[in-house]
């Protein structure tokens, strides 16, 4: 991936990059001897992208600025992009807030050498990426589905796994949250409402859709105390806009900042009948200044 020879500022943000695009930039990093600014915000970066990222800044010497905002750096990329700062000398300013760091890493960021500006704010726990569903697509539904009713041959065996009935299948898939889906994912920072919707789109062959669930997620900063009392208002309005459902749904904690919540159709029979074109909103009980992602999350079949 070549970069422009000598542009005041490289903006790369909300490209979907991932490792692989990352991996690609670094490459070019290490040869690119005049881009200042370089950014990459919003792109799922993960410690991979970042290792990269890192070695390719003990070797350059042009840039100044780095954006990292908004991905999914760990630990270990941030141990890594420390260790680079310790060669590096030209990295004057670097941007990481809204990432998956912890203390330990962070610290070893600041440790590594002064910089004019340093943005590690707004940590997320990395289970709340690992606690969102993922989104299949109609296609992957149907080879999935196949595969466990049909059975499965085991590899270099003669053996083959039993099919399934359809019933066991569609429960399986349930716990996994195997379904298509639409989602709302919000970085907070003490700045949003906490408001989310999504609409129910169209299916994509024309068939009607059956809904399986709604998920709703909120990661509390570390700083932040969560009140145990807090609930999700959920309301449900059909395609006029009609009020069909409301109810609040009390989130389990799944861990000392993670708040979860899962609304099934079968104890809520209007979602039964939700169907295109429906919006679904949920806003917490209490103000979100202490949260750092929230998401809402509407799965069909």
């Amino acid at each position: 991936m070549p970069l422009h020879p000598s542009p005041e500022e490289q903006r790369l943000g909300d490209n979907q990059i991932g490792d692989a695009g990352a991996r690609a930039i670094a490459q070019a990093l290490k040869v690119n001897t005049t881009l200042p600014a370089l950014d990459l915000g919003e792109n799922q970066i993960g410690n991979l992208g970042m290792m990269a990222i890192a070695e390719a800044l003990k070797l350059n010497t042009s840039l100044t600025e780095l954006n990292l905002y908004e991905n999914q750096i760990g630990d270990e990329g941030a141990k890594a992009i420390a260790e680079a700062l310790k060669v590096n000398t030209s990295v004057k300013k670097l941007n990481l807030a809204f990432n998956c760091i912890g203390k330990v890493a962070a610290q070893a960021i600041q440790d590594a050498r002064p910089l004019t500006e340093l943005k590690l704010n707004y940590q997320i726990n990395p289970l709340a990426f690992a606690l969102r569903p993922r989104l299949a697509t109609a296609e992957d539904l149907q080879i999935v589905f196949r595969m466990l009713t049909s059975g499965l041959e085991l590899e270099n065996q003669s053996a083959s796994l039993p099919a399934l009935p359809a019933e066991i299948a569609d429960l399986i898939m349930d716990e996994a949250f195997y379904w298509q889906g639409v989602e709302r994912v919000n970085l907070i920072g003490g700045t949003a409402d906490g408001v989310l919707k999504v609409t129910v789109p169209q299916s994509i062959n024309g068939n009607s859709i059956r809904m399986k669930g709604i998920r709703v997620l909120r990661d509390k900063s570390t700083k932040g105390k969560s009140k145990q009392n807090c609930v999700f208002y959920l309301t449900v309005r059909d395609e006029q806009g009609v009020v069909r459902y409301e109810c609040a749904a009390k989130p389990t904690f799944v861990d000392s900042t993670i708040r979860l919540a899962t609304i099934w159709p079968a104890r809520h029979h209007v979602i039964r009948q939700m169907r295109e074109g429906w919006e679904v909103q949920v806003q917490p009980s209490e103000r979100p200044s202490d949260d750092v992602l929230e998401y809402l999350y509407v799965g069909y079949v």
